[in-house]
Parts: C-alpha cells; sequence; structure tokens
C-alpha cells in the first residue's frame, strides 16, 4: 500500500503543477504570467518598424520594439491600469523547471500612470533580452494602483523567446536608417560662399535617398535654396540655384526620380535668422527639402500650421521663382530596498 500512497501523492503533486504552470496566473498576490502551453512571442516586421510582443493573460502585452531611425524600447501595455506611480522591482527569476537557480536583482523601473506604464531603453532594454534568451523570467512588482493590501507582479515567460528573438533581430538588420518624420522636413547647409556639399549633409541626403527608394507613397519633393545676405543680391541668388541644383543632382544620383522633384532658389530673401551673426548666417546659408507622402495626415500646434502656410507650397513650381510668401521657418536616489519587495 505504500507504493500505492507513494504513487498518489506523486501524481497529486504532478497535477498541482501542471496548474500552475500550464494555465494563466493570477494569483492572490496579483501575479500576471503566460502559463507554460499558452506563453507565446509575435514578431511583426517591416522596413519601417520591428515589434516582438508577448500576451500575458488577464494584464494586456510586453512590447520590444524599434522605429526605423529610433532607439529600441520596451513597453508594458495593460488592458486596464495595474500597477500604482513609483519605483517597481525588477527580478530575475528562474523557471519552475529550474528550481535550484536563484533570483537575480536587477534594480527598479519607473511605473507612470497611462497606457504606457513601463517604457525601458538602453542599458536596461539590453538585459531584459539577455535575460529572457538566458531562459530566465523577469518579473515586474508594484503596489496596484487600486490600493489593494497585496502587491502586483507582472511576469515575463521565457518560453518561446528565443525563435521570436532570431526574428526579430532578422528584422533589425533591415530596418532604414531613418522614418519619415525625421527626413519630411529637412535641411542641408553649406559652407559660406560655396554650393559644395558637406560629409554630415551627404549623409542626410544619403538616408532621404535610401528611405524615399523604398516608400512608394512618397509623392513629390520641394527643394529651396537660400543663402545669407553677405556679398551682393544678384550673386546670392545664382548661388542659391547652384545649391539647390547640387542638392537635386545628389538625389538623382541615389535613385530618387527627377519627376518628382521641383527645385526653386530665392538668394537671400527669406532669412530663418539674423543676419547679423555668425550663427544667424549658418542658418541661412541652406537648401531646404520638403517632401510629402500620399495619406500622410500631418498632427502641428495652430501656430506651427500658421508659420507653414507662409511656406513655398506645391502651386509655386517655377524654379528659380522668387516668391512673395515667407518660406518654411526651421526650426534616481532614495530608492527603497530590494529586500522589500514583497511589501511594494
Amino acid at each position: 500500500m505504500s507504493g500505492c500512497g507513494d504513487f498518489l501523492g506523486v501524481t497529486r503533486w504532478v497535477a498541482v503543477w501542471m496548474l500552475v504552470v500550464l494555465s494563466p496566473v493570477v494569483s492572490a498576490a496579483g501575479a500576471f504570467q503566460a502559463g507554460l502551453d499558452d506563453s507565446s512571442w509575435l514578431v511583426d516586421s517591416s522596413i519601417y518598424d520591428c515589434r516582438m510582443s508577448h500576451e500575458i493573460p488577464y494584464y494586456g502585452y510586453a512590447v520590444f520594439g524599434q522605429q526605423a531611425g529610433e532607439s529600441a524600447e520596451f513597453q508594458l501595455i495593460p488592458q486596464t491600469p495595474r500597477m500604482k506611480s513609483g519605483k517597481a522591482a525588477l527580478v530575475s527569476n528562474p523557471p519552475v523547471w529550474k528550481p535550484s537557480a536563484q533570483p537575480r536583482e536587477m534594480g527598479w523601473v519607473t511605473i507612470t500612470q497611462g497606457e504606457r506604464p513601463v517604457t525601458v531603453t538602453g542599458a536596461v532594454f539590453e538585459r531584459l533580452l539577455t535575460e529572457l534568451f538566458a531562459g530566465q523570467e523577469v518579473s515586474f512588482t508594484r503596489m496596484p494602483w487600486y490600493g489593494a493590501d497585496e502587491s502586483a507582479q507582472v511576469v515575463l515567460s521565457p518560453v518561446n523567446f528565443r525563435q521570436a528573438y532570431q526574428k526579430y533581430r532578422d528584422c533589425l538588420v533591415k530596418l532604414l536608417p531613418v522614418n519619415f518624420e525625421q527626413i519630411r522636413r529637412t535641411a542641408i547647409y553649406f559652407p559660406s560662399g560655396s554650393d559644395a556639399l558637406k560629409a554630415d549633409e551627404i549623409t542626410k541626403l544619403d538616408n532621404i535617398a535610401v528611405y524615399v527608394n523604398a516608400d512608394d507613397s512618397v509623392g513629390s519633393f520641394y527643394v529651396d535654396g537660400h543663402t545669407d545676405s553677405a556679398g551682393h543680391r544678384s550673386d546670392n541668388l545664382e548661388l542659391s540655384q547652384r545649391r539647390a541644383e547640387a542638392v537635386v543632382a545628389l538625389l538623382v544620383e541615389r535613385g530618387v526620380s527627377a519627376e518628382k522633384i521641383t527645385s526653386r532658389w530665392h538668394g537671400e530673401r527669406y532669412p530663418v535668422a539674423t543676419n547679423r551673426s555668425a550663427k544667424g548666417r549658418d542658418q541661412n546659408r541652406r537648401v531646404t527639402i520638403r517632401i510629402e507622402k500620399v495619406g500622410y495626415v500631418e498632427t502641428v500646434a495652430p501656430e506651427v500650421q500658421m508659420e507653414e502656410q507662409d511656406a513655398p507650397g506645391p502651386a509655386d513650381k517655377s524654379p528659380g521663382k522668387s516668391l512673395d510668401k515667407s518660406p518654411e521657418k526651421a526650426g534616481e536616489s532614495g530608492e527603497p530596498s530590494l529586500a522589500s519587495v514583497s511589501s511594494l
């Protein structure tokens, strides 16, 4: 009978273990975690954006992501608020199948109210990836926002993480160097009296060309040449033309369709800064690039809209036309001890 009793005991233990790890966890302490059989990491890939997301039952999502031209970041996205503002303890825990391993304290992260209560970048972002890749669970623990006595805990499961992570890395390699917001209004600056493109400015144009050649929804360019007020007005008008043409020539050389580009030049007529200082003149020696994209809706403050209404627009298509309108303007200390995590 003792053998039978041992067998029943083991069976009960296995049944309990299965209940714990094979079903979504919402414990009395408010833990939110995917079970072993429903833990998934999904990857959305494009040349504009890479995202790796993990559904956490009864909580929401954890997302690692990077947009073209931007820094990578991790976010927790709850369906409803779960944790109050403040500091959450970040801990790397061994999974249930590694009972002999020890937890590793990773410090603290800031919790804020809103749709994205946790946003992590930099070294902490990389540490999260490292711990999950190593098969560790990662938990965020903080008092719940609604004032309950027990802490709320959000746990990231490492199950099925590695396969998704490889797809995520493959996506990162293919990301464009910039996004549309970064290039839709660009200023290219020139040395005094020169139409020669500097190395940094060529890099800007290279990035613009890479983006435009990849995005079929880009419709048209408006390239406007300008100078400071040094020298004669007639010479400055000619110089602004050469600058605009130098920019257009490089873009076309990089594969941008010449048919999409309208170039104009204005000499010293439209300064964006005072010509009485060296710094102001540096800003005025420029070619501005404005890119239009099909279906793009720009969201700007009303005062910015008023400024841009005065910019040379699509209707002003004559190269070299001296326009009467004004162009577009340039323009923790005191942390609690990790040992007190259970009381957070």
